[in-house]
């Protein structure tokens, strides 16, 4: 597990003990290490990964993230003043790099988020989601080859470029 995630749910094990003083701190670590904001509040689930330390990730205290999910750097999980409520990424969800999901919305398991998407609306499961405004570019997605752990993808080889 990454170290960001440890300190998340050392934080998030305090606030249910009731200790008030102790997650306070380590969201504070996780703002000076990190460059991140991710309130105990939130709940997150212990196998999400988070790009490069999840540098300059900002997620609002009401937003859920289940199993299996990828945050990527500078991603925004944000609420929408005055409506209450705040992001919920269903399993599997892959959030890539400067996306923002702003507002109480819902991503359907499975989705890609591209990069530096702005998501207003709730989306299905399985689809790859561009923009600004996000729609639906493609349905259907398997989501496995925007994993970070990936097999790569063979690419041709500098001799047959050449030739």
């Amino acid at each position: 597990m990454a170290a960001i995630n440890e300190f998340y749910c050392a934080a998030r094990r305090s606030q249910k003990l009731g200790i008030p003083l102790i997650p306070r701190l380590l969201e504070c670590s996780i703002r000076i290490l990190f460059q991140a904001a991710i309130p105990a509040r939130a709940q997150i689930a212990k196998s999400v990964f988070f790009h490069h330390s999840g540098l300059g990730v900002v997620i609002n205290g009401r937003s859920v993230i289940e199993e299996d999910c990828e945050i990527g750097v500078h991603v925004v999980l944000g609420g929408k003043a005055p409506v209450v409520g705040a992001p919920y990424l269903e399993r599997g969800v892959i959030v890539h790099a400067g996306a923002k999901i702003i507002g109480p919305v819902r991503i359907g398991a499975g989705s890609v988020v591209a990069a530096n998407a702005v998501v207003t609306t709730d989306m299905p499961a399985n689809c790859l989601i561009a923009g600004v405004p996000a729609v639906v570019k493609r349905s259907g997605v398997d989501n496995s080859i925007y994993r970070h752990d990936a097999p790569p993808v063979a690419s041709p080889s500098i001799s047959a470029v050449n030739s």
